[in-house]
């Protein structure tokens, strides 16, 4: 899904390139200062609303990250930012203040109001259209007024906003939800200001603890405007414009435009409107087209590749786009719904908040779990049905034939709810295709299909929760048509969205600036899918255009809808629970078929694929169909009705199974952070040296087969390109799980009493299978080999590549270079191998696990004999190993060079001694004959850098 399921990132220290590209991972996005733009052609565009129209929220009163540095909880965050929010992550927000204003200053305001010369209400309304809902909404023309009762100022409502519409890339996106915000209307003389109230800190009121929170944490403002009329003569409420209050880019996508494609986008109001308002009686939705426009198209310098200006790909004109928000104003609820604490052995998104009444408490700090208002209408029975079920609306976008699989996999949920004593907990109605509401409409939790210029992030699955309580209020999520269209459109997208020349999107980032994280799981799932149906197409067991190939989309859809459903009911990802089944069980179909692959279907699982020669007859479940045993769990434990008093215990008995094998839990954070061996995306079994050795047969097998394959008259040489592209990736997420288990640790968040150790070195043995397989699999001589003549028939996809140059898009390359694939594979190993945190590790490992521990030693010299083995051997030294050798004699001299602050002096010490070892066998080497020139010069050039690292001054780290 890029979740879409969206999460909160990691903190912005930890944010990467790597994190982008593969989490529910995700980095801050840097503060850009909005570019005043040109007239728009045609027109002057103005650079800001007037002031007379509505007051931007200053950059300065964005919210700070509060929550521990978690792949959902503390970001970095910019001033301003795309429409586009976290999926399910923590909403690090707490109980809104108590309303200020007294009655007898709204009397106060009245009378000054009338003394002002304000119109009378009748007058404004005359002939305008009444919309009954939360607030009386009066229309006419292209004019809007809300009604505002006395008591509506200065009390809390829930702002809901959504893009219902976009441009299709980029993460500008139709059907995306905002980030939520607690708002009040505030008076000021004459003055209505929107306010963004500040729910991370609270203290009780009326307390000196209350007031010194209060003078010390400020709510933003959003948007204002003049009050219009005198007080109604019945009901004492005034007219405010709504065109003033959200005709205007207060959710900074100017300022996203500006950062993404560095023009100078800026909101046209002359041409922006609000076209559409819905009511209810526990909300209103105000739907307003904007129109962002810029004068003049900067031209990028070649060279500069993304780092220059560029221009949307999707847009007739790139100077002028439109898109449409939906801003709901919703009513909290008038009992907020009691909290569950959060347990970190149980992974849930939180809501946090920074409570100071208690002065003796350890920390302010207080997380919920986030979760849907689920009581039972006979609490005393067995199995109840819920007061109010959990309704998903399945948009009418959504193809007919796709209905049912998406169906399926919400339902599935029911399962989890049963076992805790509700009865069709979870319920799934489609939007009649005469509806005039909308699937956005706040409180309405959907499933939409969306339609973009590219596969981005295959599905995601956000939620808006209120801050007080953790109580989710809505979730809208959406399924990328691009991801599951078709078998060939799939894989042709996928490959050219996934591939070393494709051009990846930028960081994803919420509603004023947050950096949000991007679940992954449905882009990276459907090129498992490409695969899956690539190696079983090669080996005869599957027709790309059968029904088989059709119930594979179908499982892949049901699939990642009960993923993103998980994400909207509250639940993290887990990538832990991968490991829960051996390798036979999962080779088992009828296991596969009754327990799923994995132990959550919140894991970002492998495609489950078995071994070249088994019977089609015998082959296990690809995909995730059911819940596993985790699932249940975590259900239970949010949402099992509890009696009060007994919550805490009940909680605390429930988390303590945690170290059952079959609930195991791993998160973004213990993925991301490199040290976990078991909490990896796309691995898949107990035994993570039994798992790497299938695949790596597998795509070795598939690599074969291309040698000898028959392609159809009507079939380009590209499919064959596809294939062996599909089969090195894979070999690539193989190696990058071995790899994280040299120097690895296990981190289980597991409390004491479980018998278990939190951090746990890797067994050494483990290590040394792992180095093994690296060693002769993937740094050896003969690791990767294609003929001469499969080479020559690696002919790109003409057609896609002419489409590609186009629109302006990063284009395939016309030749082939295996070179150019595999080194990329070999230089990921050894710089993971090589790297400070690894040698760290393993110099620790000694303490922690004394015995038969692997030394760094050991695993530098393992490196050495298996990238230099030519050294050792006559003959020549083919350009693929002269590229690897080379990466590897450049990191050791820059080790030697400039180490940085984490380097430790035994690993430099013990490369320095690697190095003199090292050059004095390739001197040796390049004086022998059968050498060819290249291979002369190679190491040559090899032993000038090791001596020139050997003999130079050291430059110490940040020196």
């Amino acid at each position: 899904m890029k979740h879409t399921t969206l999460q909160r990132g990691l903190a912005a220290s930890l944010a990467s390139p790597l994190l982008i590209a593969l989490l529910a991972g995700c980095a801050s996005v840097p503060n850009v200062t909005a570019p005043q733009a040109p007239g728009a052609s045609g027109g002057a565009v103005p650079a800001v609303p007037s002031a007379t129209t509505a007051v931007a929220a200053p950059a300065a009163s964005v919210r700070t990250a509060t929550a521990a540095p978690t792949a959902n909880a503390a970001v970095a965050k910019p001033a301003v930012a795309p429409i586009v929010n976290p999926a399910a992550r923590e909403a690090d927000n707490a109980a809104p203040a108590a309303p200020s204003a007294s009655a007898a200053a709204a009397k106060a305001a009245a009378t000054a109001a009338a003394a002002s010369g304000l119109r009378p209400f009748a007058d404004i309304v005359k002939d305008a259209k009444h919309i009954e809902g939360l607030f009386s909404l009066w229309q006419k023309d292209d004019k809007v007024w809300i009604e505002l009762k006395p008591t509506d100022l200065d009390t809390p409502f829930f702002l809901s906003p959504k893009a219902k519409t976009g441009i299709g890339e980029n993460s500008f996106f139709g059907g995306l939800m905002g980030e939520e915000s607690v708002i009040e209307f505030r008076r000021i003389h004459n003055t209505i200001q929107m306010l963004a109230k500040n729910t991370e800190f609270v203290a009780k009121a009326n307390t000196p603890t209350g007031r010194a929170v209060d003078a010390a944490f400020s709510p933003s403002l959003l948007a204002s405007t003049a009050v219009l009329s005198q007080p109604h003569p019945e009901r004492k409420s005034i007219l405010v414009e709504a065109n003033a209050l959200f005709l205007n880019d207060m959710l900074g996508t100017s300022a996203a435009l500006q950062r993404r494609y560095h023009q100078g986008y800026s909101l046209d109001t002359r041409n922006s409107a609000i076209t559409t308002v819905r009511g209810a009686s526990d909300f209103v939705v105000l739907e307003t087209l904007n129109h962002f426009a810029t004068g003049s198209i900067q031209q990028g310098v070649p060279g500069m590749g993304g780092a220059g200006p560029s221009v949307p790909r999707s847009l007739p004109d790139p100077r002028s786009m439109f898109m449409t928000f939906a801003y709901s104003i919703g009513k909290l609820p008038d009992q907020p719904m009691k909290p569950r604490k959060a347990d970190a052995r149980v992974g849930y998104f939180t809501s946090a908040i920074m409570d100071f009444s208690d002065d003796l408490e350890r920390t302010p700090r207080q997380r919920f779990v986030n979760r849907w208002r689920l009581e039972k209408k006979d609490p005393a029975a067995a199995l109840s049905e819920p007061v109010k079920p959990i309704t998903f609306w399945l948009d009418r976008t959504i193809p007919e034939k796709y209905r049912a699989p998406i169906t399926a996999g919400v339902l599935e949920w029911n399962k989890a709810f049963e076992k805790i004593g509700f009865k069709n907990a979870v319920r799934v109605e489609v939007q009649p295709e005469d509806a005039e509401w909308d699937t956005l409409d706040f409180g309405r939790a959907s499933i939409r299909w969306m339609t973009n210029s590219g596969p981005t992030f295959g599905a995601i699955g956000p939620t808006h929760v209120d801050p007080r309580t953790g109580e989710i209020l809505d979730a809208d999520i959406g399924v990328e048509s691009l991801s599951s269209r078709n078998q060939r459109a799939l894989r042709s997208q996928v490959l050219a969205s996934t591939g070393a020349d494709a051009e990846h999107e930028p960081t994803p980032t919420g509603l004023r600036g947050r950096a949000i994280a991007s679940c992954e799981f449905a882009e990276q799932a459907a090129e498992q899918l490409s695969y899956a149906m690539d190696v079983l197409e090669s080996r005869g067991d599957l027709d790309p255009a059968s029904p088989e190939a059709e119930k594979f989309v179908y499982d892949y859809l049901k699939d990642v809808t009960m993923h993103e459903v998980g994400h909207t009911l509250g639940l993290r990802h887990n990538f832990r629970s991968s490991r829960v089944y051996s390798d036979k069980q999962l080779s088992d179909p009828d296991f596969t078929s009754r327990n799923g692959i994995t132990g959550s279907v919140m894991e970002y699982a492998a495609v489950n694929l078995a071994m070249p020669g088994t019977a089609k007859d015998k082959q296990p479940a690809p995909f995730n169909t059911t819940l596993g045993p985790y699932d249940y769990w975590a259900i239970e434990y949010a949402y099992k009705p509890i009696e009060a008093g007994k919550e805490e215990a009940e909680l605390s008995k429930i988390a303590a199974r945690s170290a059952e094998p079959l609930l195991a839990y791993g998160t973004d954070e213990d993925n991301f952070l490199g040290v976990d061996p078991e909490s990896l995306q796309f691995d898949l079994g107990s035994d993570i040296i039994t798992f790497a050795k299938k695949r790596v047969a597998i795509a070795r097998d598939v690599l074969q087969r291309q040698e000898s394959r028959q392609l159809a008259a009507d079939q380009d040489y590209s499919v064959l390109r596809r294939s062996v592209s599909f089969a090195l990736r894979d070999m690539t997420r193989a190696a990058a799980a071995l790899t994280r288990q040299i120097g690895g640790v296990r981190t289980l968040r597991d409390h004491a009493g479980s018998g278990r150790d939190p951090l746990s070195p890797v067994p050494s043995a483990d290590q040394r299978a792992a180095l093994d397989i690296l060693a002769s699999g993937f740094l050896s001589a003969d690791s990767f080999k294609l003929s001469a003549g499969l080479q020559r028939k690696m002919a790109t996809d003409y057609q896609e590549r002419t489409d590609a140059v186009f629109r302006g898009e990063a284009a395939a390359s016309t030749d082939f270079s295996l070179v150019s694939q595999v080194i990329e594979l070999q230089r990921a190993v050894i710089g993971q191998l090589m790297s400070d945190s690894v040698a760290s590790r393993l110099l620790d490992s000694e303490q922690k696990a004394p015995k038969d521990a692997l030394h760094l030693s050991e695993l530098l010299a393992r490196m050495d004999k298996s990238v230099w083995s030519e050294l050792g051997t006559g003959g020549d030294i083919p350009a693929l190993r002269r590229e690897l050798q080379r990466e590897h004699v450049n990191r050791v001299a820059n080790t030697l060079l400039r180490p940085s602050a984490l380097t430790r002096a035994d690993a430099r010490s013990l490369m320095r001694v690697q190095a003199q070892a090292l050059l004095a066998r390739i001197n040796a080497a390049s004086k022998r004959s059968g050498l060819s020139a290249e291979a002369r010069a190679h190491l040559q050039d090899s032993a000038d850098t090791l001596s020139q690292a050997l003999a130079a001054k050291l430059q110490r780290a940040g020196a």
